[in-house]
């Protein structure tokens, strides 16, 4: 051994990037627990503005088709003209919104609020994009873990105190709840989250233009001027709402046909469109060599399919809980707020420790991938033959808790692997909406299939229609077939990028 060799002292992360990782955790907590926790204030929405319970489902479904829109624009955005401009823009929106709520007047109000609101569901793009800029990459599966924790530990929050609080303050009460918490959050990272923003992603790209001499001065500065892709923007939000629209229909194929053909065929012909724009465009909304890459591409495929395994257990889960024998156990609300403590815990738990594992151990996260998928499918297959008690539920849970903790960590970590780090925000970006859209369409699909076949039960001598025992069958039983599914694509996933190397900024400008 030479003595001249000299051992390079370990990465640690700084005071400044714990800092950040808590803050930012804080704020997805927030953001996703005032999603779930509307799921149990759906059927007092419906009957305050004497609306359909399909309708009062896109008090959710807004909140995160906004999100999924955002999500794109907000890491091209975070690349371009930095992470912390963002953060500020999407914390101020979400504190607005989360004020005005509970006092709209009508469902439209109430509507165009939660879209506002859902900016914030756009953070994740930039948060991973601040965590990596602050963390070692050694490290970064540390914190990107403690973040995920916080996504997964603030949907179980909601799913908890959600229908605990909107028994005792009505279907407004989680807005005044997380009014006070967004203001102080707002101030807290305006204060305390720094951000080095010197460098964007324009300057990489136009490296090789700006170093040749035969290009005009005034031809670069115009190159330097920011690009925003809004014909991808508007056939992407078309695409997305179209389908969801043509979900929400899906129930009544039989006696409505052409309000369920029509919004299909406008997403197809967007969906279309969309491709065909990025594809031209000088500076795309996505980047299509990024995202169709064959290892991002499967895990995003998986990431949809998780999100909306995610939202049938966060909107099923309660309807159970709540719907009185013989549709379901027939909770107390502060009781069918428990029913999901186990399945916030463990992902809590677990999150953390498989980010230590994973730093501790290279090519872990390859090799956890595919358990990760095949815990989903047991806790499904749990669910579909063992609901008839609340500790059966618990467990099933529990078990599915320590896939939510495992599958989108790994996910994200392998395809952030192979994404050039100029483009973290972007890919980041594009891997967390398949996520939303996910959370989209669950309470659509939840709605739809629950509402298929119902029974009449009297609650305080009031006779109500509920789910029919056997939808909750259909659903757990679609769960465990879209698991199933998602096993394939994690083994596929898995040769792929054992075979593959990561991409270069180059390959993609």
């Amino acid at each position: 051994m030479s003595a001249t060799a000299v051992t390079k002292p370990p990465e640690e992360i700084s005071f400044d990037a714990w800092k950040t990782i808590l803050i930012l955790s804080g704020t997805i907590v927030i953001f996703l627990y005032l999603n779930t926790a509307m799921s149990p204030a759906l059927p007092s929405i419906a009957e305050d503005f004497q609306i359909s319970t399909s309708l009062s489902s896109w008090v959710m479904t807004s909140y995160m088709v906004c999100g999924a829109v955002m999500t794109v624009i907000m890491g091209r955005l975070s690349d371009l003209i930095g992470a912390k401009k963002m953060l500020m823009i999407m914390m101020v929106c979400f504190t607005v919104g989360t004020i005005l709520a509970p006092f709209a007047p009508n469902i439209s109000t109430l509507l165009a609020l939660r879209v506002l609101q859902g900016i914030a569901v756009a953070s994740t793009p930039i948060s991973t994009k601040l965590i990596r800029d602050k963390v070692p990459i050694s490290k970064f599966p540390i914190g990107l873990s403690i973040y995920l924790s916080a996504y997964s530990g603030g949907m179980a929050l909601g799913a908890v105190l959600g229908p605990v609080v909107a028994a005792s303050a009505g279907w407004q009460g989680n807005f005044y709840f997380c009014a006070p918490i967004a203001v102080v959050l707002l101030f807290v990272c305006w204060k305390f989250i720094h951000s080095d923003e010197s460098k964007k992603i324009h300057e990489h790209d136009l490296a090789d233009k700006e170093s040749s001499s035969d290009i005009p001065t005034k031809a670069k500065k115009q190159d330097k001027k920011l690009h925003m892709d809004f014909m991808g923007i508007i056939t992407l939000t078309v695409t997305l709402v179209s389908f969801l629209i043509a979900i929400t229909f899906s129930g009544s194929i039989a006696t409505n046909l052409v309000a369920f053909v029509v919004p299909l065929i406008i997403g197809v012909i967007s969906l279309v469109l969309f491709i065909k724009v990025e594809k031209r465009v000088k500076s795309p909304l996505v980047n299509l060599k990024l995202v169709f890459h064959p290892v991002i591409l499967t895990g995003n495929i998986m990431m949809l399919m998780f999100g909306i395994l995610q939202y049938f257990v966060i909107t099923g889960i309660p309807q159970l809980g709540s719907a009185p024998p013989p549709s379901g156990l027939g909770l107390e609300p502060l009781k069918v707020g428990f029913l999901q403590l186990s399945f916030g815990l463990s992902m809590m738990i677990f999150g953390p420790i498989f980010g230590l594992l994973m730093v501790r151990r290279r090519g872990l996260n390859l090799k956890l991938l595919v358990p990760g998928v095949v815990i989903t499918a047991i806790s499904f297959l749990l669910l579909l033959f063992f609901h008839s008690t609340s500790q059966s539920v618990n467990l099933a849970l529990f078990v599915f808790g320590t896939a939510g903790a495992l599958l989108p960590m790994t996910l994200n970590n392998t395809n952030i692997l192979f994404t050039p780090k100029e483009y973290t925000g972007i890919s980041s970006a594009a891997t967390n909406m398949m996520r939303i859209v996910g959370g989209a369409i669950g309470p659509v699909m939840t709605t739809v299939i629950l509402a298929s076949v119902t029974v009449s039960a009297s609650v305080d001598n009031v006779a109500k229609s509920y789910p029919s025992p056997v939808t909750f069958n259909i659903l757990f039983g679609v769960g465990v077939a879209m698991s199933i599914a998602c096993v394939f694509l994690a083994i596929r996933m898995k040769r792929l990028a054992t075979k593959m190397v990561p991409l270069t900024a180059k390959e993609i400008t």
